[in-house]
């Protein structure tokens, strides 16, 4: 039968004769240690063996125990549960790398269809270049025209569009970002706004999850998501874990 992560901890304590004041610092030295032993003697079975060598399981073995024995005592010196690791750890792979998005919760569960978004929208953009700065327009098409000229009687979603800089950076376009939200995720207050389907008439969602609060929680998120692929010439195709990270923690729904 296999060993538990903290079965495992519990019988590595026997071993831990280190002093109380000192456990931390040596617990996390010896965790750099031991990977870079790990790393090192890795590279030599890669410069004697070649990369594929049956060998390397042999070299890396006992490395990634000695490994293991410091990010135990870390973990029972600071009463870190092992097994909630784990859970943590597989959920946050399961985040970034499942093939398939998480369950989302469905934000129009209600009865008034004309305060829910679209299951099918198309909306076209045309940039307007004849005057001093690019301006970007968006035009609802189809059954969208209708919802969108009730709204506020003129078929144009929103207003105007430029970069706001002066810089040319074609910030003009965000609006995607928000389509992208509503297609992904089916939130995006502001799109709601500009499209007149907001919920006005379901307690407490036009108040909290459509109001003010909610739509600068959105524009400054795309701003910031803008500006990070902005830096990185929009060639970068993910964003990092720490970013999801801060966006949940931070930028979650009110």
């Amino acid at each position: 039968m296999g060993m538990e992560f903290n079965e495992y901890v519990r019988r590595a304590a026997a071993t831990d004769l280190i002093d109380d004041d000192k456990a931390i610092i040596i617990g996390l030295l010896g965790i750099a240690g031991e990977a870079g032993a790990l790393v090192s003697e890795a590279k030599k079975c890669f410069r004697d063996n070649g990369p594929t060598s049956p060998v390397l399981r042999e070299c890396i073995q006992e490395e990634m125990g000695d490994l293991l024995w410091y990010i135990s005592l870390v973990a029972r010196r600071l009463e870190i549960d092992l097994d909630d690791v784990i859970e943590k750890n597989l959920y946050k792979a399961s985040q970034l790398w499942s093939s398939t998005l998480p369950e989302l919760p469905n934000y129009d569960h209600h009865k008034y269809e004309r305060q829910k978004f679209p299951r099918k929208m198309t909306i076209r953009f045309e940039e307007d270049s004849s005057g001093d700065v690019p301006i970007i327009r968006m035009f609802p098409e189809g059954e969208l025209v209708k919802r969108v000229t009730e709204a506020q009687a003129i078929c144009q979603i929103g207003d105007d569009l430029d970069d706001n800089s002066l810089l040319n950076d074609g910030y003009r376009y965000h609006d995607i970002i928000h389509l992208g939200h509503a297609t992904v995720l089916g939130w995006s207050p502001v799109l709601r706004a500009l499209i007149g389907a907001k919920r006005r008439d379901v307690q407490d969602y036009d108040r909290v999850q459509d109001g003010a609060r909610a739509v600068l929680i959105e524009e400054s998120l795309v701003a910031f998501i803008f500006h990070h692929f902005k830096s990185y010439g929009f060639a970068s195709k993910e964003l990092g874990w720490d970013i999801f990270k801060y966006i949940t923690n931070h930028c979650s729904r009110p």
